[in-house]
């Protein structure tokens, strides 16, 4: 299967990290549909994360008048979509595949165990040792969402609302570089906003 790849111009993407979770403040891996859709939702901290972000976003002209939001179907990010809604004046839409990475043996475990895949990420971006999803999967699924949208919005701005591992994938190749280095360039903090228009990367190695 050829390696995936994102469309030459992302200019009109950016990617909204959810604001800090439940999952986060206990320490917890939650990537699948049956423990994170309907719980470890978002804090009353991860909330003002994501309005200060994006109210700050909005008045500094990072992010146009006119935006649509996607969202994760996981219950954390589809309320930091609800917040984007809310300070962009949208109707937020659900699409699955920007949903966490699959964390596989690791869910519901510390997250300690994160360090242990991103080890293993830096040395083969195709790994699914146990049972992850590869970052090479991540990127796969993402990449057709964002044609998708560029098929059906030409030119359009769009914030699409997702986890950890997803932006940092994303951010990652969209910088050009190999995905071995996701954590190194891509790592987004909660609430987080980040265009991702490609920037310069002089000083890593490139795909």
């Amino acid at each position: 299967m050829p390696t995936p790849s994102l469309p030459s111009d992302v200019s009109g993407f950016f990617i909204l990290r959810h604001g800090q979770s439940e999952a986060n403040v206990k320490g917890l891996i939650a990537s699948s549909p049956t423990a994170a859709s309907t719980a470890f939702g978002l804090t009353a901290a991860g909330r003002e994360q994501v309005r200060a972000s994006l109210t700050s976003a909005r008045a500094s002209g990072i992010l146009p008048e006119t935006c649509h939001v996607i969202s994760s179907p996981l219950l954390r990010a589809r309320e930091t979509a609800e917040i984007a809604g809310e300070v962009l004046g949208t109707a937020v839409r659900i699409d699955p595949r920007l949903a966490e990475r699959g964390f596989g043996e690791f869910e519901l475990q510390s997250d300690d165990h994160y360090e242990r895949v991103w080890q293993e990420d830096r040395s083969d971006p195709t790994h699914e040792k146990w049972g992850v999803e590869s970052a090479t999967a991540i990127l796969r699924r993402v990449s057709a969402l964002i044609e998708e949208l560029q098929r059906a919005e030409h030119g359009g701005t769009f914030v699409l609302c997702t986890h950890g591992d997803v932006a940092s994938v994303l951010l990652c190749a969209a910088s050009g570089l190999a995905l071995t280095q996701h954590r190194d360039v891509g790592a987004m903090a909660n609430g987080e906003v980040r265009s991702l228009a490609r920037r310069s990367t002089s000083g890593l190695s490139h795909s």
